[in-house]
């Protein structure tokens, strides 16, 4: 078999990049879909274009491969990705993210599923949250740790008990109130349903106790005339849920707004429908704050979860990411599970991708992959693998 035969069957996402940078014309596929190549005792070992493939097209390949795995499986092969591997993949935008099962289990965006150390195991709580390229598992003895799902390390964490509730305490509302919470520019703000913003101070990166002793300090006025819920016509016609995020995107902070229409004598979250999106700003040089509506994201694209929001600059990330795009998923609060009901709510009914700009949606994922997923019945997050 030649190296491009072998790399055609082992790594076909990176050998499409490689003919798409160098005009090689891909070889005619094999009449069967199930046909391989014949199982050979002994090869004969013969110099790999592939080993020796020049630092600057291998730049190039690189960058037409969105998907982690790829990069991976070409680096195993690619002598001078081995030999300075750290500048380039210092160079390689981002790839794109995973989606999080609720099993700890994870999918790429072809519905491959992943290997990696499994996260959940006997003495661990079944749900976990995946924020960035670490998972946060809750133990059953109230524990918690980090856990980073490609190398298996683990990280236990302090006990949070006591400095949750004390966070709670001082909070302007009670927690059910409080919407979203978000990282900005050193500080911790808190949304409410109301759309009141709250700001506490963090000192070298922890909560500081002499900024918490007066409570969360209140930048943006609640505003009494927003609800969680609305009801146009009669009580039989549908009814809108609103649902809040707060996330930092390019410096800056913003509201989104979730309208979600529904049945009302449906069950809950089996016909959850998106019909739009709205983004505020965070005016907090005017005094007081206010929003401020905004109509794109300034050349970034939002991932839009229950658990975790991430938003990153379009033209810096593989694989086609939209710019002012909303990509989002089934909400998970709320949601009824198998466990409650005989069947699961589609866990991927109401996804898709909202353009901010000409208010229209796109579907999420490929069809194929949407069917593979549907078929696992379980709620997903995001998870944004780091570069290997």
């Amino acid at each position: 078999m030649d190296s491009d035969s072998e790399l055609e069957f082992q790594m076909p996402g990176v050998l499409r990049a490689y003919k798409s940078e160098t005009g090689a014309a891909a070889k005619p596929a094999p009449s069967s879909p199930l046909h391989r190549p014949p199982l050979m005792k002994k090869a004969k070992v013969l110099p790999s274009s592939w080993e020796e493939l020049a630092p600057d097209l291998l730049g190039l390949v690189l960058r037409r491969l969105p998907s982690l795995g790829d990069r991976v499986r070409l680096r195993a092969v690619c002598r001078p990705w081995r030999a300075g591997a750290q500048p380039q993949r210092d160079a390689l935008p981002p790839p794109l993210p995973w989606l999080a099962l609720r099993d700890g289990g994870m999918v790429d965006l072809d519905g491959a599923s992943v290997r990696c150390p499994p996260i959940l195991r006997e003495g661990v709580d079944f749900g976990f949250l995946a924020f960035e390229n670490l998972a946060f598992i809750v133990h059953h003895d109230g524990s918690c740790s980090l856990k980073n799902p490609l190398s298996g390390l683990m990280l236990p964490l302090p006990n949070l008990a006591p400095a949750v509730l004390r966070a709670l305490d001082k909070s302007p509302e009670p927690p059910k109130r409080i919407s979203d919470i978000a990282f900005s520019h050193g500080k911790l703000y808190a949304l409410s349903y109301h759309e009141g913003l709250h700001v506490a101070e963090l000192v070298a990166g922890q909560l500081s106790m002499t900024e918490l002793s007066s409570g969360f300090n209140q930048c943006i006025a609640n505003d009494p005339k927003q609800w969680q819920i609305y009801h146009y016509g009669s009580s039989a016609g549908p009814a809108y849920l609103v649902l809040r995020y707060l996330a930092e995107c390019g410096g800056r902070l913003l509201l989104m707004k979730r309208w979600i229409s529904f049945p009302q004598n449906a069950r809950l979250g089996d016909h959850d429908r998106t019909v739009k999106f709205e983004v505020f700003e965070a005016d907090l040089a005017s005094i007081p704050g206010r929003w401020t509506k905004v109509d794109r994201l300034y050349g970034h694209a939002i991932f839009l979860g229950s658990e975790c929001s991430k938003s990153v600059l379009a033209s810096q990330c593989a694989g086609g990411v939209q710019e002012d795009c909303i990509y989002f998923m089934h909400r998970i609060i709320d949601n009824p599970s198998k466990e409650y009901f005989n069947a699961c709510v589609d866990p991927l009914a109401d996804s898709g991708v909202y353009n901010l700009r000409d208010g229209k949606f796109m579907p999420l994922l490929p069809d194929h992959v949407m069917a593979e997923l549907r078929g696992k019945q379980q709620f997903l997050t995001w998870f944004f693998p780091t570069d290997a």
